[in-house]
């Protein structure tokens, strides 16, 4: 659920966001003080767990959801790379099509002498 934390702009830009929990408010970043997580960051409805009260129960670990868009990242790094590379290769063909271009150019200019 990663891609419900980003937000994307008309330029493709990302940036992280909490995400809505499940009635529909910004979840909020809390740290776990347990003896099996301490320390350890989660994201919570502000009503989770509210004592006598109807209460969301949205609760997701936060590092698991900074995992997933790390590795989001990741992925779009190595198609960025890829991309890279293929661009890179157009442009030396191009190259090699200019040059000869202008090879052909200048065998017409002497010739015209």
């Amino acid at each position: 659920m990663s891609l419900s934390s980003l937000s994307s702009s008309a330029v493709g830009k990302r940036t992280f966001a909490p995400p809505l929990c499940f009635c529909e408010v910004q979840a909020i970043l809390r740290y776990s003080n347990t003896k099996a997580n301490p320390g350890r960051p989660f994201l919570r409805c502000p009503k989770y767990n509210t004592k006598g009260l109807p209460y969301c129960k949205y609760f997701k670990w936060a590092d698991i959801e900074l995992q997933e868009y790390a590795n989001e990242l990741s992925r779009k790094e190595e198609e960025l790379e890829k991309r890279l590379f293929e661009v890179e290769i157009q442009v030396t063909e191009l190259r090699k099509i200019v040059d000869e271009i202008k090879k052909r150019e200048m065998e017409l200019v002497l010739l015209e002498r």
